[in-house]
């Protein structure tokens, strides 16, 4: 078979659509079908079931999880080619920007005094880049990724509570405040709404940060990361009871993960960067 039909239904396979495919390889969205055709019909029999969603055959399946080697493999000889010795180059790292703005601004001149050739491009976001293909090298995650291409190690364990202005008087009407947008269903914010389900929230915002810069400016009380409060003055943790919520137990904490294709966590440019944020004590494992 021609790698390049392999290729193609590796791709549909494993991004759920023509269109998503035929923008991963840079060829026409007509090109991916043609392909995909060809090789059922070499085949005999359908691989994949144009339904919404898309789904494999059992065939299909089979193909996929028989290709996964190759995938692996061609990922690892093109990364190595990109390498030199002297670890020149670039590294994607993809993170929320909280992250970004609490941890790596500060830690990045240590980075560039170790590794002054490599060259870093940084996303911060609150949506999952996705590894798979290629948008980035290395993620830092709030959730541990279940694709088994991908190799994830606990950095750090964010623990969060409620938190109020040291001079806000706390009563059962109090307000409270809470995240909104790309942030809505993330466990925290799902506990505030539960916590505060009598009554809705006075603000939502897409912005931790600015959410702690609010709760310490008075306008109500909100679930905060402890060490963004620790970071921020005159702010106090207060009990469910204090502010008219529901006592539904602690915060659930999150993990985050670093993240990497398997197939890049030996190249050396990669490799370096992953060395560098796991030493990195404001990650480490702990409250």
């Amino acid at each position: 078979m021609e790698w390049d039909l392999l290729r193609t239904f590796e791709a549909v396979a494993r991004l759920g659509s023509f269109t998503a495919a035929a923008k991963s390889l840079a060829v026409s969205q007509s090109t991916v079908s043609r392909q995909l055709n060809m090789l059922e019909e070499g085949a005999g029999s359908p691989l994949i079931l144009r339904e919404s969603p898309m789904r494999l055959t059992e065939r299909g399946a089979a193909l996929l999880e028989a290709l996964q080697p190759m995938v692996d493999g061609a990922l690892a000889a093109r990364a190595a080619l990109q390498e030199t010795p002297q670890l020149h180059g670039e590294v994607t790292l993809t993170t929320v920007g909280e992250m970004v703005r609490w941890v790596l601004v500060r830690e990045l001149p240590r980075f560039y005094q170790t590794y002054p050739n490599l060259r870093l491009r940084i996303l911060a976001s609150n949506h999952l880049s996705n590894l798979l293909v290629d948008e980035a090298d290395v993620a830092l995650r709030l959730s541990r990724p279940e694709q088994t291409q991908l190799v994830a190690r606990k950095l750090h364990s964010e623990h969060y509570a409620f938190f109020a202005a040291a001079s806000l008087p706390l009563s059962d009407e109090v307000p409270w405040l809470g995240l909104t947008g790309s942030l809505a269903q993330i466990p925290e914010q799902r506990h505030a709404a539960r916590a505060f389900s009598s009554r809705p929230p006075r603000l939502l915002i897409e912005d931790v940060e600015s959410l702690g810069m609010l709760v310490m400016a008075g306008l109500g009380v909100a679930v905060l990361p402890c060490r963004l409060a620790s970071r921020l003055p005159a702010l106090v943790q207060v009990a469910p009871s204090q502010v008219g919520a529901l006592d539904l137990g602690p915060v659930p904490s999150r993990d985050f993960w670093m993240v990497v294709h398997r197939s890049k966590q030996r190249v050396p440019k990669v490799r370096a960067v992953m060395q560098w944020l796991a030493s990195l004590e404001s990650l480490a494992v702990g409250p």
